[in-house]
C-alpha cells in the first residue's frame, strides 16, 4: 500500500456486505454464518468520540487544559434494493415462518457485518464489525417512480469478550494479486 501522496490510494467503492445473526452471546461462524445482502447501493462508517475538557480557572480567563476522551462508539448505515424476504425481515425487525413475515418481533437481535470491498480502482479492504444492533434507517417507500430501497443503521457494540484488542471492528488491506506457494514435503 502507497503512503500518501500517491493516485494509487484514490479509491472507487465497490463491493459485498454479509451479515451474520449472533445466537445469545455467541458470534456468528464466518462464513456459513453470515448471508449476502444483495445489492447495497452505499454503505457509511461513522467512528464518534465523546470528550469531557477540562478548563483550569486559576487566572482571568478559563483555559482549556485536558480534553480526554470518555465515550468511543461507531455508526455504520447502508442502502440495500433487494427486497428479499430475509432484508426485509431484518428491516422490519421481524421474524420469519414459512412465507410471512411478523413485524417487530425480534428488535433484540444482535449482528456481526463484513464487507469485502472489490474496487474498481483504489486498495481493497475487508471491514469486519463484530457486534452491533441494526434498525430500520428510514421508511420502505411502496410506490414510486424508483426503485424500493431500504435503509439500514448499524450501532457498533464493544465485543472484548471475543476480540479484546479491537471490539469493535478490523479494517484488513488484501490484495488483488494471486500468489502461488509451493511446499515440499520429505
Amino acid at each position: 500500500m502507497p503512503t500518501p501522496a500517491n493516485v494509487s490510494n484514490l479509491a472507487i467503492g465497490k463491493g459485498i456486505l454479509y451479515i451474520g445473526e449472533w445466537s445469545g452471546m455467541t458470534p456468528p461462524t464466518d462464513p456459513a454464518g453470515y448471508s449476502d445482502m444483495g445489492n447495497v447501493t452505499s454503505i457509511e462508517v461513522e467512528p464518534m468520540i465523546e470528550r469531557l475538557p477540562h478548563y483550569s480557572s486559576r487566572t482571568g480567563f478559563r483555559t482549556k487544559d485536558k480534553n480526554p476522551i470518555i465515550q468511543t462508539e461507531y455508526a455504520i448505515r447502508w442502502d440495500c434494493d433487494e427486497i428479499a424476504a430475509v432484508n426485509l425481515k431484518l428491516f422490519l425487525l421481524g421474524t420469519k415462518v414459512a412465507n410471512v413475515i411478523s413485524a417487530l418481533q425480534a428488535t433484540d437481535k444482535e449482528y456481526a457485518l463484513k464487507f469485502i470491498s472489490d474496487n474498481p480502482i483504489g486498495p481493497n479492504q475487508t471491514w469486519r464489525c463484530w457486534k452491533m444492533t441494526v434498525t430500520p434507517n428510514g421508511p420502505l417507500q411502496l410506490i414510486g417512480e424508483e426503485y424500493m430501497a431500504m435503509s439500514f443503521a448499524g450501532e457498533g457494540l464493544a465485543d472484548i469478550a471475543n476480540h479484546a484488542s479491537s471490539p469493535y471492528m478490523t479494517i484488513t488491506y488484501v490484495t488483488t494479486t494471486t500468489t502461488t506457494t509451493t511446499t515440499t514435503t520429505s
